[in-house]
């Protein structure tokens, strides 16, 4: 049997249609959406979720917000640890789910170098002397850039305390040596390089005047961003083959030339997170 199958057998029939089917394992703790069950036995059906997937802390999924993404209203519905470690692609993080936001759609998307051909295209850079990350948090990209570049020197930034703590710990424990970590607003950052990383989402665009002030000639922004797919002017999978007009355009505007363009994932049902190579124009 499944492991929500094992779960039923353990729980009450009646409260079977009741019961999350879909959780969020990040390490070895999983998020989960109990909103259908009751409160007085929110936390007994907890314990069984947590003894059947053998994680050590169940967490009532919620909201991330601002521009640090911290998690809101964190609700322990089994255990009392939040902090847990993740490895993808030969990198170890560390976190705190409390404190930190953590997305398991990024898969692969995380792993510069290491990971698909699909990612590796948006990664391969001609020999640069400094790469710039300017929303590194616990170094989702940051480290996996710095093992792809040993050569160059990364830059790591974040204003976020809790996630220095983190990625310092991370950078550590990872064995990476070329990478300088600055606890500040990435616009208060006037550092020069010949890659800027903007893994962040909602407001980027806001960015990339700072970005385009700092990158060498000809240097590159790898830039994340969300945005509503009928803006895209797409409406079918053939679609995602192409660069948006709409926002090549507006990238002009902004001294940019578009150079690659894809779907990181869905983001809601009409939005999507994508990540594009720009080139400083």
């Amino acid at each position: 049997m499944n492991p929500l199958e094992n779960i039923k057998v353990k729980v009450n029939i009646d409260l079977h249609d009741k019961l999350p089917k879909k959780w969020k394992k990040i390490g070895d703790i999983i998020t989960i959406d109990f909103k259908d069950i009751d409160k007085d036995k929110k936390k007994e059906i907890a314990k069984i979720y947590a003894e059947e997937l053998r994680v050590k802390t169940v967490i009532q999924k919620s909201s991330v917000s601002g521009e640090l993404r911290k998690p809101n209203n964190i609700n322990l519905l089994y255990g009392n640890e939040t902090i847990t470690e993740i490895s993808e692609y030969g990198v170890k993080y560390k976190l705190d789910l409390a404190e930190i936001m953590w997305s398991p759609g990024n898969i692969g998307w995380r792993s510069a170098l290491s990971g698909p051909e699909k990612v590796s295209a948006f990664y391969s850079f001609n020999e640069p002397k400094v790469i710039i990350d300017y929303f590194a948090g616990i170094g989702y990209f940051a480290i996996q850039m710095a093992k792809g570049y040993p050569k160059s020197k990364v830059i790591a930034v974040d204003k976020n305390p809790k996630s220095i703590e983190f990625l310092t710990t991370n950078v550590k424990e990872n064995n990476i040596e070329n990478v300088e970590i600055i606890n500040d607003d990435c616009r208060n950052v006037k550092l020069k390089a010949d890659v800027i990383h903007l893994g962040y989402i909602r407001n980027t665009i806001d960015f990339l005047e700072h970005t385009h002030s700092y990158l060498n000639e000809n240097g590159i922004a790898v830039f994340h961003e969300a945005y509503r797919n009928n803006w895209l002017g797409f409406k079918s999978r053939s679609d995602w083959g192409s660069i948006p007009t709409k926002f090549s355009d507006l990238m002009g505007t902004k001294g940019f030339v578009v150079e690659k363009f894809e779907r990181v994932k869905f983001y809601g049902p009409s939005t999507s997170h994508i990540i594009a190579t720009l080139r400083k124009n």
